[in-house]
Parts: structure tokens; C-alpha cells; sequence
């Protein structure tokens, strides 16, 4: 989910057909992923870390991702899903995941997509099996809550936006008792800073609301830096707390 003044690489960045993400030290360069574009869309993406190739086809607003697995070397990447999205008023209605078992497709789930007015509502995802697995998203009246509620697992997710828009805060609440807390700043309407607090305690009083009870541990707060045409030049990890730098991620741009 990409959010108000989050860089989205998804998205062609100005004139240029292809961004590479990547770390460096004095011997290397070591790139995590690739993303080459066509026609101002994304056409397909190399994610060196996780062994993956995205090949997009588009049609409309509506488009197809194959994917290819690799373990060693790209030249040697094996046919192995697609997903089928449909969109109508740019808006994501239907989402379809193949897998290729034995060269034949066998589909896995069906998602579909509910609105209210702008805002997403409802996530159904049914599987082949029978079974559902269901997100509610409920906004309060100013949209500065959005509460995302998944029916059919202890997750839940609540972001927290300003008067203007933008992100400010993330909880995600895995299973009773911790939470995930994202916090968020911007300058020049662009993301600045994230800091992450990837494990905290918590409890409820009666009146439902969240009470910290336990230290942060493991904070990381990364900074995001800008060329002057605006796009993403490189985002620095550092430790929350003695602010050393953990590792920094490059962006570059080309044609």
C-alpha cells in the first residue's frame, strides 16, 4: 500500500525507463532489485534478494504479473504464478492468483474489492478450497483513523493520518498483548523519516484504549533523502537510539 508523499516505484520516475535499489561497501556494489518500465508503467521487476522476476502486461487499467522464481542466476528462473488484477474508475475490484503446477494453471484464490465512495471497505479472498479470508476496513468520520480488520485471523492494523493526509502512525497488532509501532514524518511533503519499534507490550483499559507497558527494543529509524527533481535518492538505517548508521540504500536512476 503506498500512501501520500511515500515514494511508489510502481510508478515510472519521470523520463527515466529503469531505478536500481542498492547497498555498497568499498569492494561492491550489491543491488537488491531492479525495476524497468515502458510506457511510463512498471514492465517488470528483478528482486536479486528474494529470487524473484516480475514480468507486468498491461491492458487498460487492467493487467497481468508472471512470475519467475531463480535461485542462483536469472537465466535460470522457472515459470511459477500469475496474478490477474481488474481495476474500474482506477479502482482495484478483483484479484486473481494462478500457480503453474506440472505447466498447468491452477488457480489458488479470487480476491474481491469493496468500496465506499474512495475508500476501500472490504477484502474478500476466496479459496479454491472453499475457504474465505475476510478485511474490514472501517474509517471514522474526519478519515483520520483507519482501522483495517482482519475477520478471520488476530491481525489488525490501525493508521493514523493528519489533517492533510498523510500517514502518521501504524499499529499493528500481530496477537494479543504486542504490537508493531510505525511512526511517520514528512517534510516538503515527502516522507522523511520512519521510525520502526518492532516489538512493544501493551494492554487495554476498560475503555478499550491502548496503554505501553513494556520497552522498545530493536528501534531503527530510517531517513529518506531527495534529488532535487524530487525523486529518491537514498534512505539511511540507523539505530533509534545511538543513531549509528546501520546500512544505506541507494537509488539510481537511468535509461
Amino acid at each position: 500500500m503506498i500512501f501520500k508523499g511515500h515514494f511508489d516505484p510502481l510508478k515510472a520516475p519521470l523520463d527515466f525507463n529503469k531505478l536500481t535499489i542498492f547497498t555498497k561497501s568499498e569492494k561492491q556494489k550489491d543491488i537488491r532489485k531492479e525495476y524497468f518500465y515502458k510506457d511510463y508503467k512498471v514492465s517488470k521487476i528483478i528482486d536479486y534478494r528474494n529470487g524473484i522476476i516480475s514480468e507486468y502486461e498491461h491492458s487498460d487499467d487492467n493487467f497481468v504479473v508472471k512470475f519467475y522464481l531463480f535461485e542462483d542466476t536469472i537465466n535460470e528462473a522457472e515459470f511459477d504464478s500469475i496474478k490477474k488484477f481488474t481495476y474500474s474508475n482506477e479502482k482495484k475490484i478483483r484479484e486473481v492468483l494462478i500457480n503453474i503446477e506440472n505447466e498447468k494453471e491452477v488457480k489458488i484464490y479470487t480476491g474481491e474489492f469493496e468500496y465506499l465512495g474512495d475508500d476501500l471497505s472490504f477484502e474478500r479472498y476466496t479459496y479454491d478450497d472453499g475457504e474465505a479470508y475476510r478485511i474490514k476496513h472501517e474509517w471514522n468520520k474526519t478519515k483520520s483513523v483507519n482501522n483495517i480488520i482482519h475477520l478471520d485471523e488476530p491481525d489488525k492494523v490501525k493508521y493514523t493520518f493528519n489533517k492533510n493526509g498523510f500517514l502518521t502512525e501504524c499499529l499493528y497488532f500481530k496477537y494479543e498483548g504486542s504490537v508493531k509501532k510505525t511512526l511517520y514524518e514528512y517534510k516538503n511533503g515527502r516522507l522523511f523519516k520512519l521510525i520502526e519499534f518492532p516489538h512493544l507490550e501493551y494492554k487495554k483499559s476498560l475503555l478499550g484504549k491502548i496503554q505501553i507497558v513494556g520497552e522498545a527494543q530493536f528501534m531503527d529509524e530510517t531517513e529518506s533523502y531527495y534529488f532535487e527533481n524530487g525523486l529518491l535518492e537514498k534512505e539511511i538505517i540507523k539505530d533509534y537510539e545511538t543513531k549509528e548508521i546501520q546500512n544505506i540504500i541507494y537509488y539510481e536512476y537511468g535509461k
